[in-house]
């Protein structure tokens, strides 16, 4: 029987961390590795006391949400539950070719912890040009991948996030990352039957070419490391396919920060393995978009563990020997 592992991205609100790692020592000794290899103590990755001076806000954000995914992870690992095909959104990607086996954990956090960092040239040169997010409704036929949606057609700004269809199915919402001056311009540049919902200033342009700076930063850790073949497969949220080499992987490493993600692109490579549950771990909001694909647990606290466990059970899945 197949399971599938799905990871969210890393602008989910509303994370619950704590309960699951005072109630489960199987999350406490994730926790104690994570401090070994990047310095962040507990109380720092649950939130519960404030991280480092100056350490920038998305890789405190990274460290703590990939912290409750392995922790997870290894509570339902303990139940013998086991994945057969992976994948995630954003940093869900790397969690989850990290628990395929592609990437040791250590590598991963050591990455999470060292990277997102600016130059005081960066800085220097984009001062005065804020960045943000603009969440866009079209059309659900549009394929916003086309040359409608070029740069140079929608006022400079860059297709993020495809999020798929939203509410009754007829729409559907796709992030654009831009600097603000540009998703000001957004609203005009767009075909008839397009609305522009919300422009979130406190963003970064997330997956666009904005964000060279960091992907360039990320590049000279990523090249360092060591990439194995997945265990299980990983689907790529850059394209409708399966990654299966350590090429494979390490090339969705090294152009994630700045090229756009999918949802409907990871649902179809997901499709295509069959899974008969999907368990989504951590923080996100995931279910909205797998129930219409699959049968969906959602394992952020404890309660939530039994209910996972009756639904591997519902589907016949065969649990693997105890977590080793």
């Amino acid at each position: 029987m197949t399971i599938a592992y799905v990871f969210g991205g890393m602008h989910n609100e509303g994370s619950a961390a704590a309960p699951m790692y005072e109630q489960r020592s199987a999350a406490r000794d994730v926790y104690r590795q994570v401090e070994e290899w990047t310095g962040y103590d507990a109380d720092q990755l649950l939130g519960r006391s404030k991280p480092p001076s100056g350490a920038p806000s998305r890789r405190v954000k990274a460290l703590q949400q990939a912290a409750q995914a392995f922790a997870v992870h290894e509570v339902l690992a303990e139940h013998g539950v086991r994945p057969s095909v992976t994948g995630g959104l954003s940093l869900g990607a790397l969690v989850a070719a990290s628990v395929a086996g592609a990437v040791s954990r250590e590598a991963l956090f050591t990455l999470f912890a060292r990277s997102w960092d600016e130059s005081p040239e960066h800085r220097e040169r984009t001062a005065g040009r804020a960045q943000g997010v603009a969440f866009v409704g079209m059309p659900v036929e549009e394929d916003p991948d086309g040359d409608a949606y070029a740069p140079e057609r929608v006022g400079g700004s860059h297709r993020g996030v495809d999020l798929g269809p939203v509410g009754d199915g007829t729409m559907r919402c796709v992030m654009f990352s831009g600097y603000l001056d540009q998703l000001e311009r957004l609203a005009d540049a767009l075909p008839p039957g397009h609305r522009v919902a919300k422009i979130s200033p406190d963003l970064p342009a997330t997956h666009s070419p904005i964000q060279q700076h960091i992907g360039e930063g990320m590049a000279a850790r990523i090249a360092g490391m060591d990439f194995l073949d997945p265990r299980i497969p990983v689907c790529s949220c850059l394209e409708s396919r399966t990654l299966t080499t350590a090429g494979d992987v390490r090339d969705l490493f090294l152009r994630i920060t700045t090229t756009g993600v999918s949802v409907p692109k990871l649902l179809d490579g997901l499709r295509r393995h069959e899974p008969e549950l999907a368990v989504v771990l951590g923080p996100s909001q995931f279910n909205r978009y797998l129930r219409s694909v699959v049968p969906v647990a959602h394992v952020e606290r404890p309660g939530q563990v039994d209910a996972a466990l009756e639904a591997v059970g519902a589907v016949g899945a065969v649990l693997a020997p105890h977590a080793v």
